[in-house]
């Protein structure tokens, strides 16, 4: 389970007339990782595509262009699931007909949004020239004189005087700017620009009308509203063709992108004038049945046998149980487990909930971010958002666990003698008694004892990964490595752990923190053995990474440096809230609820965020790195499953 799932490298050779019957067999089951042959030599040459890709791509360009006009949401479950061979019956037909439906109304809409855009860039042009007052036909088409227009920061008049008198200037006030128009002799326009240019000068194109300004505004006008009212019937013609056709159109998009994918198989074999091969990786659980379906499909004439060779470089296939699944998401974010490491999906699964739920540990607030959770999960259908939003209801699960234990409900006290029931309804109240008496860990009167117990966790978290980590190198380099490197370092865990015993075992005493104690005693062996397998395996200079271990092992308190800072914020939004209610009136009431209400969801995105965040560190840093490696490859079988269309 720890372990990825066992491979076996396989080659598939057969005649080459039999390649697309043969990539037909292996898309169907869905099971080779093929590498692609890249090393061509005098007998073995890349395929090339079957006859038909270039048609499957044709089609599929013009089924998908379609589709990204519909815009179909994610997580779209089809009301019908169309047979591959009435996809195949009616292909050319049905393409056809979607491609007249690109060309008449797609290709239409998108000359009618370019002409609105026109319209509106001639329509900011004009409106500014109309505040000018001067007719556009005097605005262009001189031999002897250039004219600028456009907006300035302020009048060039002056400016212009000091070049030449030559000139006209008009200029209006339009939105808060200044418009200017210029007419100068060519002889001096060069420096006029240059001028122009002082005053952050933008130009506005002229348009080419002989009509007066309002006139042409109003033609404008018309012909948007005209084009508009085409552009809407065009969308509801798209917009009904897509509702009465978008189960086939996704199917028909399914299907041509899988025969398509078959169709270029050839790419990725060695293929000579007779005879072609495939090389890959099959899970060794599905091997025989590999074997003999390829053999039985093909009558013989295609063999798929077990290769052994020193270029064994498998895929990684993670193998997790259904609960674990959605962690996949989070270990492939740090790598890719590598074929020989140990998957620490099933162990983070485990871990990242309770971290979680430790920190935030808060019965009302694991409620709400579990309604979130669930709520959410309906609106995003995307496989990574729906292993993300499943991290996010087990971690809820766990904040509502954790928030039973620690007796906490928005901040509030439920157990013991200060509950929220006391101040409610009064200590002599039968529910505050009923509450007072259930067995709670109040965190802030049991603050010590919890920072020994996540110093204890942070222990053990990374003696199992210690521990890993001499398994993946006495696997993959010896045993010998493997205590060098990873032994020596759980040696020192081990030392570091007595060590803080020690120091807690004197506190508790009254003694002085490094007198002389068993704990400490115990362990100087470790130490030793720490330190000379250190020495030996890596060298004296990595002696200093005691100090790191040490760090991280402190590391683990922010477990309760959450927690409290988290329940520190819950309290003071309860105490203002409760402050405001009591003596203030209606407005008073008003006021607490929005401090309340307001305060607790801040509360529950930092929730979300820190502990989240805090708990990935704690596996990213100081867990992952002790044994994990990654630069893997994930493995991904020739074929995929089918939603939209289904095989008869």
């Amino acid at each position: 389970m720890l372990e990825p799932v066992r491979m076996v490298k396989v080659s598939v050779v057969g005649p080459k007339e039999y390649l697309e019957v043969t990539s037909d067999i292996l898309y169907r089951l869905n099971k080779l990782h093929i590498e692609d042959y890249g090393e061509e030599d005098e007998y073995f040459k890349i395929g090339e595509p079957l006859e038909k890709a270039s048609k499957l791509s044709k089609f599929l360009v013009s089924v998908r262009s379609l589709l990204a006009h519909a815009g179909v949401k994610d997580g779209y479950e089809p009301k019908k699931v169309f047979s591959v061979k009435e996809l195949d019956r009616e292909l050319d037909t049905k393409v056809s007909e979607l491609e007249e439906l690109i060309n008449s109304r797609v290709s239409r809409i998108k000359e009618i949004e370019d002409r609105l855009r026109k319209i509106g860039d001639e329509r900011r042009s004009i409106l500014p020239l109309k505040a000018l007052g001067v007719p556009a036909n005097l605005l262009r088409g001189y031999k002897t004189l250039e004219v600028y227009v456009g907006f300035a920061k302020a009048n060039p008049f002056e400016k212009i005087m000091e070049v030449t008198k030559e000139f006209e200037i008009f200029t209006a006030e339009y939105e808060g700017e200044l418009v200017v128009a210029v007419l100068v002799k060519k002889d001096y326009a060069e420096e006029v620009f240059k001028v122009l240019q002082e005053f952050a000068f933008r130009e506005i194109s002229v348009p080419e009308i002989d009509v007066d300004y309002d006139t042409r505004l109003r033609e404008l006008d018309e012909e948007e509203e005209r084009l508009r009212s085409e552009l809407e019937k065009l969308n509801q013609e798209i917009e009904r063709y897509e509702s009465e056709n978008l189960d086939l159109l996704l199917a028909l998009e399914e299907h041509l992108s899988i025969e398509l994918e078959k169709s270029e198989l050839p790419l990725r074999a060695a293929t000579s004038k007779y005879a072609f091969v495939l090389v890959g990786y099959v899970p060794e659980e599905s091997y025989e049945e590999f074997e003999s379906t390829v053999k039985a499909k093909t009558n013989g004439k295609v063999v798929a046998v077990k290769i052994k060779d020193e270029k064994f470089e498998p895929p990684t296939a993670m193998k997790n149980p259904a609960f674990a699944k959605p962690f996949e998401l989070l270990t492939t974010s740090y790598a890719v487990p590598k074929y020989t490491e140990i998957d620490p999906t099933l162990i983070m699964s485990i871990f990242f909930p309770i971290f979680f739920g430790f920190m935030l540990g808060d019965i009302g607030y694991g409620i709400v971010i579990l309604a979130l959770g669930l709520w959410l999960s309906t609106k995003f259908k995307t496989e990574g958002w729906q292993a993300l939003l499943r991290v996010l209801n087990y971690s809820a699960i766990s904040t509502i666990v954790f928030g039973l234990v620690y007796g906490e409900f928005f901040g509030f006290e439920l157990f013991g003698h200060e509950t929220l029931f006391a101040k409610l309804f009064g200590h002599e109240s039968a529910i505050a008694h009923m509450f007072a008496e259930m067995p709670h860990v109040n965190r802030l009167e049991k603050a010590p004892a919890i920072l020994v117990l996540t110093i204890a966790i942070g222990v053990f978290h990374m003696a199992m990964a210690y521990v890993i980590g001499i398994r993946n190198v006495a696997k993959e380099h010896g045993w010998r490595h493997a205590i060098e490197e990873k032994f020596n370092w759980l040696m020192a865990l081990i030392s570091i752990a007595l060590i803080i015993t020690g120091f807690i075992l004197n506190n508790m005493a009254g003694k002085t923190a490094f007198e002389l104690n068993l704990a400490y005693i115990a362990a100087v062996p470790f130490i030793i053995i720490w330190a000379v397998l250190t020495i030996i395996g890596e060298g004296p200079m990595f002696l200093i990474e005691y100090l790191t271990l040490l760090s991280n092992t402190i590391s683990y308190a922010r477990l309760l440096a959450v927690g409290l800072a988290s329940v520190g914020f819950a309290v003071a939004f309860n105490y203002m809230a409760f402050e405001m209610l009591w003596p203030s009136g209606p407005v008073g009431i008003i006021a607490a609820i929005i401090v309340f209400a307001l305060g607790h969801v801040i509360n529950i995105l930092l929730g979300i965020l820190d502990p989240g965040l805090q708990s990935l560190r704690l596996h990213y840093v100081e867990f992952f790195v002790k044994f994990f490696e990654g630069g893997g490859r994930l493995y991904s079988p020739f074929g995929r499953k089918r939603k939209y269309t289904k095989e008869d």
